[in-house]
């Protein structure tokens, strides 16, 4: 028999892609613990992946402009609450956090930061080809007797706003004939394709005949206008005219979506759609891939990959072959091996 505990809190306090990739834990918990209280406790920008999730009882955010001050404010009121702790962080500040809750029980994901710095210090890899990250978080939940479902990312609070997005598009229906998403943003340097290369895939893909759609924030305006340049009438720009869960939702419409290895790579897996990933200076491996969505990976063998887990601004030797070397010739042969998958 599963143990009883009436309430949980989930700590998991950044980023955009992490949230996400939780949902599965959080529909697995839900199942098994029906009538429990499921907290989770993120920043407030976070706030739109998890709205509308009915695994969740409460979303408890904190704003980061006085970090230090919420968090010892949030950690009085919460201390004592809870059965038990769920650490999918494993930082500094969530480990203070679960320290002084006082949980019967705390339960903590496991990084392998050890194996993902062997990884990138010697290119051997000892977290095995099939690692992944949304799979180690339910990983954390197997001492409750929790177990994975076999199903995907969810992001309810995207797809209750697909009207609103057809809306805000002054469109009355969803395209006959489904867009190709591109998302060109990252918030690393080395992670981000570069522009030419996405202005010489949107060429290629407007020339078979597909429409494009352009999603990201703001910082990705020079790149959304530089691609809808290339044919107003079939181009779309949404870079940063969107809040994240119309985002969502947009790019639920679309037949494929190529993205780097970034947030909107675990948007469009959220909302069930097929990815095409474009990986630099980080790898699969890592645990990152689209999750239990049709995809492909774009990325070519060169011997300093990968150099970080995360990114840097720019190519710690200069070169960033691992990005300069794809060509959109290839990407675009990705798009068209997807194109096949409808929803």
């Amino acid at each position: 028999m599963k143990p009883i505990f009436s309430s949980f809190l989930i700590i998991r306090l950044s980023s955009l892609g992490d949230i996400l990739l939780m949902t599965p834990a959080l529909r697995a918990l839900r199942r098994d613990f029906p009538e429990s209280r499921i907290d989770v406790l993120t920043r407030s920008r976070y706030q739109e992946l998890l709205d509308g999730n009915p695994n969740l009882s409460n979303l408890i955010l904190f704003d980061s402009a006085d970090e230090a001050r919420e968090m010892k404010r949030i950690q009085a009121d919460l201390k004592g609450r809870y059965d038990v702790v769920v650490d999918l962080h494993t930082g500094l500040r969530s480990f203070r956090i679960r320290r002084n809750l006082r949980a019967k029980r705390v339960l903590v994901y496991h990084k392998h930061r050890l194996a993902r710095q062997i990884l990138v210090a010697t290119k051997i890899n000892r977290l095995g080809d099939d690692f992944s990250v949304p799979l180690a978080y339910l990983q954390a939940l197997e001492p409750l007797g929790v177990r994975d479902d076999g199903l995907g990312l969810e992001w309810p609070g995207a797809m209750v706003r697909r009207d609103q997005f057809l809306a805000f598009t002054g469109m009355e229906a969803a395209p006959d004939n489904k867009p190709i998403a591109l998302c060109p943003g990252a918030s690393y340097g080395t992670k981000r394709w570069p522009l030419k290369k996405w202005v010489d895939l949107a060429e290629i893909l407007l020339e078979r005949g597909h429409s494009l759609w352009i999603f990201g924030d703001g910082q990705d305006a020079q790149a959304g206008a530089a691609l809808k340049a290339k044919d107003p009438s079939r181009v779309s720009n949404f870079c940063g005219t969107l809040r994240p869960a119309l985002s969502g939702a947009g790019l639920s419409f679309c037949r494929a979506a190529v993205t780097n290895d970034a947030g909107p790579m675990h948007m469009a897996a959220a909302v069930g759609t097929p990815v095409v990933a474009i990986f630099g200076s980080t790898v699969p491996e890592f645990g990152f891939r689209p999750f239990r969505v049709p995809h492909r990976i774009s990325q070519v063998a060169v011997w300093c990959r990968p150099c970080s887990h995360l990114g840097f601004a720019k190519c710690p030797l200069g070169h960033f072959k691992c990005m300069k070397q794809q060509k959109a010739e290839g990407v675009a042969k990705l798009v068209e091996e997807l194109k096949s998958y409808e929803l």
